[in-house]
């Protein structure tokens, strides 16, 4: 191959649009939640129910604590549900929790007493937990 020249190809350089950037980034925020469903259960028939936005998912050991983002069929404090029956379900949407974590503990910090607890939560691949609450 005498002569042979090799042929140089450059990359041209590539401008993305930075909305583009940005909902890729909301993407990636959206997939990292952790979503908890919620069976409330109590022997009242007649009773009120609320959730406050100090509610946070507490790694066990190291790690920031994952913030309550949103929640489903549940009014945030100073509103209140009244619900009829023995049996509530809600759902409540939280940040990501650091990829290293493998146990943590669903606290409601409120000032009075009765805010929701529930203690060692095992992490599973999916972030998506099932959880009773009496």
């Amino acid at each position: 191959m005498a002569g042979y020249q090799p042929e140089i190809i450059t990359i041209p350089e590539v401008k993305i649009d930075e909305e583009v950037i940005s909902k890729a980034k909301e993407a990636i925020e959206v997939e990292r939640q952790v979503i908890v469903h919620v069976t409330m259960r109590t022997s009242f028939t007649w009773w009120q129910l609320r959730i406050w936005p100090s509610t946070f998912l507490v790694p066990r050991g190291i790690g920031p604590e994952s913030k309550l983002l949103n929640a489903e069929n549940i009014p945030f404090y100073p509103q209140w549900l009244h619900v009829f029956g023995n049996t509530h379900r809600f759902t409540l949407i939280f940040e990501g929790l650091p990829e290293d974590c493998e146990v943590f503990d669903l606290i409601e910090r409120i000032p009075q007493e009765g805010g929701f607890e529930y203690f060692g939560i095992r992490r599973n691949r999916s972030d998506v937990y099932h959880i009773e609450l009496e």
